[in-house]
C-alpha cells in the first residue's frame, strides 16, 4: 500500500486526534523547537484565517438567494408552492432582484455592513450529478474527468512546508471538525490536516520500541508517525482550550454548527496560528420536504454564522477571519412535486470584515438552462480557491498553479485588504481585468465582470466591433464589480470588450447570436 494512501486510511479510522471539543487533559509527546524552520515561518506568516462550511447533500441556491421578481422562478416551482413568496424575502441593498430567504434574516446586518459576498452561478464544467463524485471534485479542486486523491489546500501546504513532517510545528495547519479528514487536507504526501471529533479515545505515546523489518512493520511506522503528530497538534489545542473558557456572546443550543463555530472561537482567541477551519453540515439533500427542510437548515446556519462574527468582534480578531460555504451542487430551477433533484450551479456565500460585500455574477437565467434543467456556470468554483490563495493567504501564481489547482484560473476580487506578499509577488497588474461576459452567447442583455478597479483609479470599458468602431463606453467606478448592457439592438457576431486604466488595458471576445 502506498504511505499516502496509507495515511488517508488511517485518518479516516479516527486516529487523527480523536479528541473531545471539552478537551481533556492530555500529554503531548514532542514539541516543536522554538529555533525551528516553523517556528520562523509562522512568526513572519500572515495570519489569516479561512473556515469553510461544506453544506453537505447539494444546497438549493434559488431557495437560499432568491430571484424574488422572476416569474420563471415562481412558475418552475408552483406545483408543490416550493417556491419563496416575494413578500417573505429580505430584500437587499444594492439589488432590486434579489434576496435572502426569510430564515437567513440574521444575515443582513453582514450584507448591509459588506461584510457578505454572493458569488453567484458557481459550478464547474461537465457536472457531475453523484454526490460522492461531485464532492471529491469540489475538495480536491481537480476536473470532472481527473480521479484526483488529494486536496487544493493540502498540496498548497505541502509546497509551502516541505520540510513537513520531519520537522513539526507546534500547532496544526488545519483543523476539521470530524472523525476524519476530507480530501481538501489530504496531500501528495501526507496528511496537512487533523480531525478533531468528539470520540473520547486520545492516543497515547507511540512506542519506540524497534518494529519488524516486514510490511506490517513499515505500516506500524506510519502509524506511529500519525500518533506523534496527533499528540503534538492535540497538545496545542488543549493548552489553547484551556485559555480560553467562555465565548462572548451566547451561541445557540441544539446547533451543530453554532457549537463548532463556538469551540473555533474560543481557540483563535487563544492564539492558536491555524489558518484553515473545516465544518460539515449535513441535510441539504432536499428531493423531499424541502420547505420545511431548508427553512430549519437555513435558520441554524444563519444564526451559527451571525453569532460567530459577533464573538469575533467582541474577542478582536475580526479583521483576520473570514467564512465561506461550499456544497457539491446546487438543484435544478423546476421542482419534482416535493423538493428538487441534483443540479448543477449555485452560489458561494463568504463573511468577514476584509470581505468585499455585494454580488458576484449575474442573476441565475432561469430561461436558458443546461441538461435536465440546472443552471448553467458563470464562474469556476477553483476561481475562488484561486481568490483565497492569492488574495486572503497571499500566495504566489507558481503556489496556485498548476500546484495547489491543476491550471490558471482567473481569480474573483473577493477581498478588500489583501495579504502583503501578493502585491509583492505580482502587483495590482494580475487583479486588474475584465472577465468573460455571461450569457456568451449573448441575446439581449448580458454581464461583464470588472477586477481591480480600486480608489484613486479612472477606468473605462470600451464595447467596439472587431474591425476597431466603437459601440459604447461606460465609465467604471472604484469598486465597481459589474456592468450590464443590452445587446438586443447589436447584430449577430462578435465584439470586443476591452477594459482600460492608464497603461493597464485587458479585453475579451463577446459573442452575439440572435
Amino acid at each position: 500500500m502506498k504511505r499516502r494512501n496509507f495515511l488517508k486510511n488511517i485518518a479516516s479510522t479516527g486516529i487523527a486526534l480523536p479528541l473531545t471539543m471539552g478537551f481533556p487533559s492530555l500529554r503531548a509527546f514532542g514539541k516543536m523547537p522554538e529555533n525551528s524552520p516553523f517556528a520562523r515561518a509562522l512568526l513572519s506568516s500572515n495570519d489569516r484565517i479561512m473556515i469553510m462550511i461544506r453544506l453537505s447533500g447539494g444546497n438549493d441556491g434559488l431557495n437560499t438567494i432568491i430571484p424574488y421578481t422572476n416569474a420563471e422562478y415562481y412558475k418552475a416551482r408552483e406545483a408543490d408552492s416550493l417556491a419563496i413568496k416575494a413578500e417573505e424575502v429580505i430584500k437587499l441593498s444594492g439589488s432590486s432582484t434579489m434576496g435572502l430567504h426569510p430564515k437567513l434574516a440574521p444575515l443582513a446586518a453582514l450584507w448591509d455592513k459588506k461584510q457578505m459576498a454572493i458569488v453567484q452561478n458557481v459550478g464547474y464544467p461537465n457536472q457531475n450529478l453523484s454526490h460522492f463524485r461531485s464532492t471529491d471534485i469540489w475538495l480536491s479542486g481537480s476536473d470532472a474527468n481527473v480521479f484526483e486523491n488529494a486536496g487544493w489546500y493540502a498540496k498548497y501546504l505541502e509546497d509551502m512546508h516541505p520540510e513537513f513532517p520531519e520537522t513539526m510545528p507546534s500547532e496544526p495547519f488545519a483543523i476539521e471538525l470530524g472523525t476524519s479528514l476530507s480530501t481538501t487536507l489530504i496531500g501528495e504526501k501526507n496528511n496537512m490536516g487533523i480531525a478533531v471529533s468528539s470520540l473520547d479515545f486520545i492516543p497515547d505515546a507511540p512506542n519506540d520500541n524497534p518494529v519488524a523489518q516486514t510490511h506490517a512493520g513499515d505500516e506500524e511506522l506510519y502509524v506511529r508517525e500519525i500518533i506523534r503528530q496527533s499528540n503534538v497538534f492535540s497538545n496545542a489545542i488543549v493548552e489553547a482550550g484551556k485559555k480560553v473558557l467562555q465565548n462572548k456572546v451566547t451561541y445557540p443550543t441544539n446547533n451543530g454548527l453554532a457549537q463548532g463555530l463556538a469551540a473555533i472561537a474560543r481557540l483563535i482567541a487563544a492564539g492558536m496560528k491555524t489558518q484553515m477551519y473545516i465544518i460539515n453540515v449535513g441535510g441539504y439533500d432536499t428531493h423531499t420536504n424541502q420547505l420545511t427542510a431548508q427553512a430549519t437548515l437555513h435558520e441554524n446556519f444563519a444564526n451559527a454564522v451571525a453569532a460567530f462574527h459577533n464573538d469575533a468582534e467582541l474577542f478582536g480578531f475580526a479583521d483576520k477571519v473570514v467564512t465561506m460555504t461550499i456544497s457539491e451542487f446546487g438543484r435544478r430551477v423546476v421542482s419534482n412535486g416535493t423538493g428538487t433533484d441534483h443540479g448543477s450551479a449555485a452560489p458561494i456565500l463568504v463573511f468577514g470584515n476584509n470581505v468585499k460585500g455585494g454580488f458576484y455574477g449575474s442573476d441565475p437565467n432561469l430561461t436558458d438552462l443546461e441538461g435536465p434543467g440546472n443552471i448553467k456556470m458563470q464562474y469556476d468554483f477553483r476561481q475562488v480557491y484561486a481568490s483565497v490563495l492569492g488574495q486572503w493567504y497571499g500566495a504566489a501564481e507558481s503556489s496556485i498553479s498548476p500546484n495547489a489547482l491543476p491550471r490558471y484560473f482567473e481569480q474573483i476580487p473577493l477581498f478588500t485588504s489583501m495579504a502583503t506578499s501578493v502585491f509583492e509577488t505580482n502587483g495590482i497588474e494580475q487583479y486588474f481585468s475584465v472577465g468573460q461576459n455571461y450569457p456568451n452567447p449573448a441575446h439581449a442583455r448580458t454581464s461583464i465582470p470588472i477586477y481591480g478597479v480600486v480608489s484613486g483609479m479612472e477606468a473605462e470599458l470600451t464595447i467596439a466591433t472587431m474591425d476597431g468602431r466603437t459601440i459604447a463606453k461606460h465609465r467604471i467606478m472604484p469598486g465597481q464589480h459589474f456592468v450590464d448592457i443590452s445587446t438586443q439592438e447589436l447584430p449577430s457576431g462578435n465584439y470586443m470588450i476591452v477594459l482600460q486604466s492608464g497603461r493597464l488595458e485587458s479585453s475579451k471576445i463577446m459573442t452575439v447570436v440572435k
